[in-house]
C-alpha cells in the first residue's frame, strides 16, 4: 500500500498510547501505596518559540505571530501530521464524503472555545467565508445542517478526490473564528460574496465559493479583511487543549483547559515557552542544562552527544523530510563586465556551479544523516519526485558530479577568466555574497562549506548571516538584496504529501521570490490583470512538444486524474531542472530533542537502551509503525498530538 493511499481517520486521542504523556522518570517509579504527587515543574511542558513582543492580537488570522498558540490552542476540523499525512478528528468527529460532490461534517458533538461556549456550524463556515482560503475556491458554498452538521457543496468541474478533500480541509485551522466574536466581519464578507456574480459553467480559474469579484468588491473585500485582522478580541480565540493564562514579552505560559473534550486525557497542566533567540550555542546549553524540554531540529554530532551526555533524560529522534538544502541563484544580480552591467548568472555559469561543490563534504558539514543529492533545483524534493514522476521522466534529470575541471571550462565559455588562482568575468574579480538563515544549524553548516569549496575552487565568497528565517528570507526577497547566492531550502513541502505543497513553496511562497523571477507586466493584452501578480516563467514540455507558462498549470491540479496529474509534474519538475537555478545538496533528514523523562512511552525503545542519539530514521515502507510515531514527535508537524494521551483507544486504526 502507497503512503498517499494508507489515509487514517483516527479520533484525536486514539492515536497516541504510543506517546503517553507521563510525569518525569523518577516519579514513575514511586511506591504504589499512595497517589503520586508531581510537582508544578513536573507538570510543566518547557519549550522555545517566538512570538510578537508588541502588538500580538488575541486570534490567529489577525497577522500577528502568536507563537506556542498556533500550537496548542487553535485546532483545525481534522489534524494532519506534516510528512506522514495521518489524520486525527479534532473539531469534526466525522467528515464523509458523498458521491454528488458533497460532503457532510459533523462536529464534535463536546467541542467548545475557551470561553465554554460551542464551537458550531456557524463558527465553521464563518471561518472559510471571511478568510477565503484555497479550499473555498474548489467549493460552491457551505450549508448549515444544525447545529452540529455542515454539507460542503463541491464545484462538479473542479472536484477534488477524496483524499485530497480531507487534507485541503485538515489544512486550515477553522478553529480561529468564532461566529459570535466576529460577526461582523464574516457577515461583512458574506454580503460581499453573495453580491458578486456566480462564475460562468465550466469556470476553474479563482472564485472562492463559484463567485467572481469585481475590483469594486475585490477592495471592500480586503477592507473589511483588515479590519478583521485589526481587531483585538479581549480573550485568545482558540479551542484546543491548552489556553492562555499569561504572556510577556519574554514568556508564555498556557495552562490545561479544564474544558476541553478529552481534557482527562491531558497529561501536562502547564505548558511553558520562552521567547525564542536566535543564538544556537544560547538553545544547546538549555537543551543540555534542561531548562527546556523540546527542540526541533539537528544539532552538530559533537554538540549532540555533549547535550546527551549532559542530560540522561534527552533523546534525539531522527524524522524524514520532504525537503532539500542547496544554494539558489539571484538571477537579478549583476556586475561590471567590461564596464557594462551584464547579469552574473547566465545558462553557463549556472551548469558550472553544479559541478564546483562535492556535495558528500557539504551534506556532511550541514547534516550527516542527510541524503546526498547530485540534482540541481527542482522544486520538489528527490522522495516526492520519484513519487509523482515517472519513472522515465525522472531519470531524464540530469544527476551531476564533482568535476572542477569540467566547471572551469563551461566557466570559461561564459566568458570568465582565472588569473593568479581567482575567477574574473570581463576583468572584474567575481567576489559572491552567500547569505544563510544564521538560526539554521544545517543551513550554516552549509554556508560554511561552499565558502571553503568556492575559496578552493577561485571563487571569492563571503558569507552573509540571517539572523533568523524571517530576517533572512526579507532580505533574500527584497529587490535591494546585495548577495548572489542563498544557501536555503532548494525544494520544500510544507503541505501535506501532494504535489502542490512543493509547488506552492516553489511559485508562490518562497523560491520564486529568491530567484527573482520576473513577474508579468501586464503589457501583453493576452496577460489579465490577476497574472501580474505571478511570476512569468516558461518551461519545456517532458515529452519534448514545446513550451508551457507555469502559471497555467499550478492551479487545478487537486481534480486531475492521476495520468494527468503525472504529467504535470513530468513538465514542471523536468523542465525547471533545466534551467539549472540551484544547487541541491541534499535531502533533509530532521529531527528532535525530546525530554523521555517527562515525555513518556516514545518509540524506539530498543534504540534508546543503546544510545539517545538514534540514527535510525524508520521509513513507511519498512516499518510504518514507527514512521508515523517518530513523524508525532516533531511539533512543527503535530502541533498539540503527542500532548493527548491516547490510554483510551487503540494506538491507531487502519484502512
Amino acid at each position: 500500500m502507497t503512503r498517499q493511499k494508507k489515509q487514517r481517520f483516527i479520533p484525536f486521542i486514539v492515536a497516541f498510547a504510543t506517546i503517553l504523556v507521563t510525569g518525569c522518570g523518577s516519579t514513575s517509579l514511586a511506591p504504589s501505596d499512595g497517589p503520586i504527587v508531581l510537582s508544578e515543574e513536573e507538570r510543566t511542558f518547557n519549550i522555545l518559540h517566538n512570538w510578537d513582543k508588541v502588538g500580538m492580537k488575541n486570534h490567529l488570522n489577525a497577522g500577528t505571530n502568536v507563537g506556542p498558540l498556533a500550537w496548542f490552542s487553535v485546532e483545525s476540523l481534522i489534524q494532519y501530521v506534516r510528512s506522514t499525512d495521518e489524520v486525527y478528528y479534532i473539531l469534526a468527529e466525522n467528515i464523509e464524503h458523498h458521491a454528488n460532490s458533497t460532503s457532510t461534517v459533523t462536529l464534535r458533538a463536546n467541542a467548545t472555545w475557551h470561553d465554554g461556549t460551542d464551537y458550531v456550524a456557524d463558527d465553521m463556515i464563518g471561518y472559510y467565508i471571511v478568510n477565503q482560503g484555497q479550499v473555498t475556491n474548489y467549493m460552491t458554498s457551505l450549508e448549515k445542517v444544525d447545529d452540529k452538521t455542515v454539507l460542503i457543496h463541491w464545484k462538479p468541474q473542479m472536484e477534488p478526490n477524496e483524499r485530497v478533500k480531507t487534507l485541503l480541509l485538515a489544512v486550515d485551522r477553522a478553529g480561529a473564528v468564532q461566529y459570535d466574536e466576529f460577526k461582523t466581519f464574516v457577515d461583512e464578507a458574506n454580503r460581499i460574496l453573495t453580491s458578486s456574480p456566480q462564475a460562468p459553467a465550466g469556470y476553474t480559474g479563482w472564485a472562492p465559493f463559484g463567485r467572481i469579484a469585481s475590483q469594486t468588491n475585490i477592495n471592500d473585500y480586503m477592507a473589511n479583511y483588515t479590519a478583521f485582522k485589526n481587531y483585538n478580541p479581549e480573550w485568545f480565540v482558540g479551542t484546543g487543549p491548552f489556553k492562555l493564562s499569561r504572556k510577556t514579552e519574554t514568556e508564555m505560559l498556557l495552562v490545561k483547559n479544564e474544558d476541553y473534550w478529552a481534557t482527562d486525557s491531558i497529561k501536562f497542566d502547564f505548558i511553558r515557552a520562552t521567547n525564542s533567540m536566535n543564538d544556537l550555542n544560547q538553545k544547546y546549553n538549555m537543551l543540555s542544562s534542561g531548562a527546556i524540554d523540546y527542540q526541533d531540529g539537528l544539532a552538530p554530532e559533537a554538540t549532540m552527544n555533549q547535550i546527551l551526555l549532559n542530560n540522561p533524560n534527552m533523546a534525539h529522534y531522527k524524522m524524514f523530510d520532504p525537503g532539500s538544502i542547496g544554494v539558489v541563484f539571484n538571477l537579478a544580480k549583476k556586475m561590471q563586465v567590461n564596464g557594462v552591467a551584464q547579469p552574473i548568472w547566465t545558462d553557463k555559469a549556472r551548469e558550472a556551479f553544479q559541478y564546483i561543490f562535492d556535495r558528500e563534504e557539504v551534506k556532511n558539514a550541514g547534516n550527516p544523516y542527510a541524503i546526498t543529492s547530485w540534482k540541481p533545483l527542482m522544486t520538489m524534493a528527490p522522495s516526492e519526485a520519484q513519487k509523482y514522476m515517472s519513472p522515465d521522466k525522472y531519470a531524464e534529470i540530469e544527476t551531476f558530479s564533482h568535476n572542477e575541471q569540467t566547471a572551469a571550462n563551461l566557466l570559461v565559455e561564459a566568458g570568465w577568466n582565472k588569473v593568479d588562482g581567482w575567477w574574473y568575468n570581463g576583468g572584474t574579480k567575481v567576489k559572491l555574497n552567500v547569505h544563510y538563515d544564521g538560526s539554521h544549524p544545517g543551513m550554516s553548516g552549509v554556508a560554511v562549506a561552499v565558502q571553503a569549496a568556492l575559496t578552493s575552487f577561485g571563487v571569492e565568497a563571503i558569507l552573509k548571516k540571517g539572523a533568523d528565517f524571517n530576517s533572512w528570507f526579507g532580505t533574500a526577497s527584497s529587490d535591494a538584496w546585495a548577495h548572489e547566492l542563498s544557501v536555503c531550502w532548494t525544494d520544500l513541502n510544507m503541505s501535506f504529501s501532494f504535489p502542490t505543497g512543493s509547488f506552492i513553496y516553489a511559485y508562490k511562497d518562497i523560491t520564486a521570490k529568491v530567484l527573482h523571477l520576473p513577474k508579468y507586466t501586464g503589457d501583453d493584452p493576452e496577460t489579465t490583470v490577476i497574472e501580474t501578480n505571478e511570476f512569468d516563467l516558461d518551461l519545456e514540455k517532458a515529452d519534448g512538444s514545446g513550451t508551457f507558462r507555469v502559471i497555467d498549470v499550478l492551479d487545478g491540479m487537486y481534480y486531475l486524474n492521476d495520468e494527468e496529474l503525472t504529467e504535470v509534474v513530468n513538465d514542471l519538475v523536468l523542465g525547471v531542472s533545466k534551467k539549472n537555478f540551484g544547487v541541491q545538496f541534499y535531502q533533509n533528514v530532521t529531527g528532535s530533542f525530546i525530554n523521555i523523562g517527562k515525555l513518556g512511552g516514545v518509540p524506539l525503545q530498543d534504540y534508546l537502551a543503546t544510545s539517545r542519539n538514534i540514527t535510525y530514521v524508520p521509513n513507511f515502507e519498512d516499518d510504518p509503525d514507527n514512521f508515523y510515531a517518530v513523524a508525532r514527535l516533531n511539533f512543527h508537524f503535530a502541533y498539540a498530538v503527542p500532548f493527548i494521551s491516547g490510554d483510551l483507544y487503540p494506538a491507531r486504526l487502519d484502512d
